[in-house]
């Protein structure tokens, strides 16, 4: 027998010897007494079958809650659903959104599993720096399965207005962009294989269409024989306020190797008996061919006076820890702090192969095998296998004279 439900009867009921009582004010709401404890219930009959299910424990649900609840439910019978397999639905809806993953927690779980695959030097400085600088600060907070495709357009946009800490230039902001993209897209492609999303979003997304096209800057280099000349100088004076500063400047001037020559430069590459420095494949510009440097007299000496300072490192002009960028901002200050403007440290190439060729001093292909150029295609290449370390040896020669003012 159903009775209008008030504190005062849920109270005597409690007292009472009763199990359960019947609220007339909402049809099918129950309290019931358990061996531990008080519950409230909603019993309801769906096609031909009898059903009670669970509101919550009193006092902790009211009375006036409990109503509400039941009323829901018999909304919901009279709209033709079934109320437990509704709350059956809708825990599972609230528990899966409550184990839902944030794009952060996916971009460490992917970065774990890259750790182990790539060096630790590309590790922290391109995918690290990727993810903390350009990709988590702008979606880091999402749900995995809301990051949208605009979500990816805009973090490789937004690129370009990023700087890093530290950063002394800005770089080729395009090809970070892309680097970007690329990590983007492997990340949401673990997450997929992990079955948390239904599609990559990063797929199909047309970089070219959305991004500037980067300008490629044309290094400065002075080819007029009387100019080069004055800004070896001005690089040997340098000795007197930095010693190291200005021999390291003299081995690119007098060598014209790049700066990667300069940074990836091994004493085990040093053949002291045959005046040689040979970088092994891929340590030179991506040399398929080891690579050949030939050494005068001058070159050894400042190779020596590198030897008393990093003869703990592995490396000739550097320490070991030492970035590449590092040493090559290096370099540029220097040339700053000479007030040299019309001239960078790679602008020895050209002013090198200009000059020389000017001059009629070595053939061609001695001067572009030093420089380290392909001559010709892979079929010339095949023919074409000799060092010629004898005459760009020569040719050093005559350019350290030229740059010493020894020759006109």
């Amino acid at each position: 027998m159903a009775i209008k439900l008030t504190q005062v009867a849920i109270n005597s009921f409690l007292k009472s010897d009763k199990k359960k009582i019947s609220d007339e004010m909402v049809s099918g709401l129950q309290l019931q007494k358990m061996s531990k404890k008080v519950v409230w219930r909603f019993r309801y009959k769906f096609g031909n079958k009898d059903t009670t299910i669970k509101i919550g424990d009193y006092p902790d649900i009211s009375l006036k809650t409990a109503r509400e609840v039941a009323r829901s439910y018999k909304e919901l019978l009279a709209r033709g659903i079934e109320p437990l397999e509704y709350k059956r639905q809708r825990e599972e809806e609230i528990r899966r959104e409550q184990n839902k993953k944030t794009f952060e927690k996916i971009a460490f779980e992917f970065l774990e599993l890259v750790k182990g695959k790539v060096s630790e030097k590309r590790y922290k400085s391109n995918y690290l720096r990727a993810f903390n600088y350009y990709i988590l600060p702008q979606i880091g907070y999402k749900k995995i399965d809301e990051i949208k495709r605009d979500d990816i357009i805009k973090v490789v946009k937004n690129v370009k207005k990023i700087n890093l800490p530290n950063a002394t230039n800005k770089g080729n902001k395009t090809y970070t962009a892309k680097e970007v993209y690329s990590y983007l897209k492997k990340s949401l492609d673990y997450a997929l294989n992990l079955g948390l999303i239904e599609y990559n979003v990063a797929y199909g997304i047309d970089l070219d269409l959305i991004l500037e096209k980067h300008k490629k800057v044309n290094m400065k280099a002075v080819v007029d024989k009387d100019k080069i000349r004055d800004i070896f100088k001005k690089i040997l004076d340098f000795e007197k306020e930095n010693e190291l500063g200005s021999k390291l400047m003299q081995f690119q001037a007098l060598t014209a190797l790049r700066n990667s020559g300069l940074y990836r430069m091994k004493w085990e590459y040093i053949d002291w008996d045959k005046k040689l420095v040979v970088y092994p494949p891929n340590t030179y510009k991506g040399n398929k061919d080891k690579y050949i440097l030939p050494l005068t007299d001058t070159l050894i000496e400042i190779i020596k006076f590198f030897k008393m300072i990093y003869y703990k490192s592995d490396y000739v002009f550097r320490e070991s820890n030492v970035r590449e960028e590092t040493l090559s901002n290096r370099l540029k200050d220097y040339y700053i702090k000479l007030g040299i403007k019309e001239h960078t440290r790679h602008g020895w190439r050209s002013a090198f192969k200009t000059i020389l060729t000017e001059m009629k001093v070595g053939s061609f292909e001695s001067i572009e095998k030093q420089l380290g150029h392909r001559i010709g295609n892979e079929v010339n290449m095949s023919y074409f296998r000799s060092d010629m370390i004898d005459e760009r040896r020569e040719i050093l020669k005559f350019w350290e004279d030229f740059l010493y003012n020894r020759v006109n």
